[in-house]
């Protein structure tokens, strides 16, 4: 079984930067991992958590069970809720739109756009007052999602 450790060569990512202190997670995130696969980056995303390996970039999604009438939720770990190889990814952007909110304040919506094949895969990040990747992430988003590839 794939433990935590996978992760300890992976860059953390705008608001991850505390998830490498979180082993329980980090347990839970190397559930999804194929076999020898090493994970690249870490990036917490809007509903999720975006992972990305050697082999592929997928998203994490909380799985919750409801139970009974009272619509408890229970956290049950998390699942793939989406994947793409990452030999069909050919670009990425980062795209920061400005925008009022309902109230009038200033608001960020900060998303990670991959060119895939013949498709677009927009991740939202985060919405804001202000983006939550730092310059110094963005930087590193290039070599972390079109870097080295398993052959």
């Amino acid at each position: 079984m794939v433990e935590k450790e996978a992760f300890d060569n992976a860059a953390f990512l705008g608001l991850a930067r505390t998830a490498r202190r979180d082993p329980y997670r980090l347990t839970l995130f190397a559930r999804h991992l194929e076999p020898g696969e090493r994970p690249a980056a870490v990036l917490p995303i809007q509903a999720g958590t975006l992972i990305v390996t050697d082999r592929r970039v997928f998203e994490l999604r909380a799985h919750l069970d409801v139970h009974a009438a009272w619509n408890v939720q229970e956290f049950q770990g998390y699942a793939v809720h989406r994947s793409i190889d990452r030999g069909e990814i050919r670009d990425l952007a980062r795209r920061a739109e400005r925008a009022t909110g309902p109230s009038g304040t200033p608001r960020t919506e900060d998303r990670l756009v991959l060119m895939a094949g013949d498709r677009k895969e927009e991740f939202l990040v985060s919405r804001g007052p202000e983006p939550t990747l730092s310059e110094a992430d963005v930087a590193g988003l290039p070599d972390a999602v079109l870097g080295r590839q398993a052959k």
